[in-house]
C-alpha cells in the first residue's frame, strides 16, 4: 500500500461535478507542524486518486464548502484574499 492510501484524513469536502466528484481533504500535519491538503477528483462513489479537472465556479464553491466545514481555515482564505488583492 502507498503511504497516500494509508494517510489518515482529519477532515474532507466533496462536490457534485455533474456525475463526477470533486474533494478537498485536509491530512495531518508533518513534522513542521503544518497540515496538507490533498485536491482530487474522479467518478462519484470511487476512490479519488486522479486530478481535479473543474470550472472558476466550481473551485469556488469548492473552496467555499471547505471553508464553512473546516477542512481550510479561516487563516488561509484571510492569506488567500491578500495575495489577490480583495
Amino acid at each position: 500500500m502507498t503511504k497516500s492510501s494509508t494517510e489518515k484524513i482529519v477532515a474532507s469536502i466533496s462536490i457534485d461535478l455533474a456525475g463526477q466528484e470533486g474533494r478537498i481533504e485536509k491530512l495531518p500535519a508533518d513534522e513542521t507542524g503544518k497540515a496538507a491538503l490533498r485536491i482530487s477528483g474522479g467518478q462519484k462513489g470511487a476512490k479519488l486518486a486522479g486530478p481535479l479537472k473543474l470550472s472558476e465556479e466550481q473551485l469556488i464553491e469548492l473552496l467555499y464548502n471547505a471553508s464553512l466545514s473546516g477542512v481550510i481555515s479561516k487563516d488561509f482564505i484571510g492569506k488567500l484574499c491578500e495575495k489577490i488583492e480583495i
